[in-house]
């Protein structure tokens, strides 16, 4: 009985993050509609976007699962986890950490899936483009606000509905099998949010990462 609370708790506590994304996203949608038809007006169009193809969805859904940065930070994570021995269900072992890191692994095969396989059906990218743009604040507001849009297969970017099915169906699929203590409504809400900020560290890392890696490749 508290287990099946629990997880109406979690359904509930998820559907308040949709309503919350889906008021932010409209108004995010609506400036960036705005801001591009500036921007087009001033620079006029200097370069062509090339839908995602089928096996791009493919790879970028396996990269994002198995690739070495997306296991690289599922062992950060699970170590973390396991080192504060949350949830504490799970102990502060070597068995917890294989939990914590499978678990993770799982849910981030769910998410990318559905936010690509489903995405597919009105041209939804998952990819991360970099912005073009100059200035650190004006990058960084590229990335943040590309966390809850996407481009279409005409360039446009509008909101990342696969991506929001993806992220908080997999938290609610994970509900059952996460220990009691990890199902709560607070802490479905905190899984989803850590999700969104995973997906805004790795953006800014594909928007600066090329410049870094530039420069140290011109020092050499």
């Amino acid at each position: 009985m508290a287990r099946i609370i629990s997880a109406r708790r979690g359904i509930v506590a998820s559907a308040w993050v949709a309503l919350c994304l889906g008021l932010a996203v409209t108004r995010t949608f609506a400036q960036t509609v705005t801001q591009e038809g500036r921007q087009a007006d001033k620079a006029g169009e200097s370069s062509v976007h090339v839908p995602v193809t089928g096996g791009e969805r493919v790879r970028w859904t396996v990269d994002g699962t198995f690739g070495a940065t997306s296991i690289a930070t599922g062992v950060v994570i699970a170590s973390w986890n396991t080192a504060w021995n949350t949830p504490s269900e799970w102990g502060a072992s070597w068995s917890g950490f294989g939990k914590r890191f499978g678990s993770r692994e799982a849910q981030m095969t769910m998410s990318n899936a559905v936010e690509a396989g489903l995405g597919a059906a009105w041209g939804e990218d998952p990819r991360y483009f970099p912005s073009g743009r100059t200035g650190i604040w004006a990058r960084t507001g590229y990335a943040a606000k590309t966390v809850f849009v996407a481009h279409r297969r005409n360039g446009r970017l509008a909101p990342a509905w696969a991506r929001y099915v993806g992220a908080i169906g997999s938290n609610l699929v994970a509900n059952t099998w996460l220990p009691p203590s990890s199902t709560t409504g607070p802490q479905n809400v905190r899984r989803i949010g850590n999700g969104f900020l995973g997906r805004f560290v790795g953006n800014m890392w594909n928007e600066f990462w090329p410049d870094v890696r530039g420069r140290l490749t011109r020092r050499d």
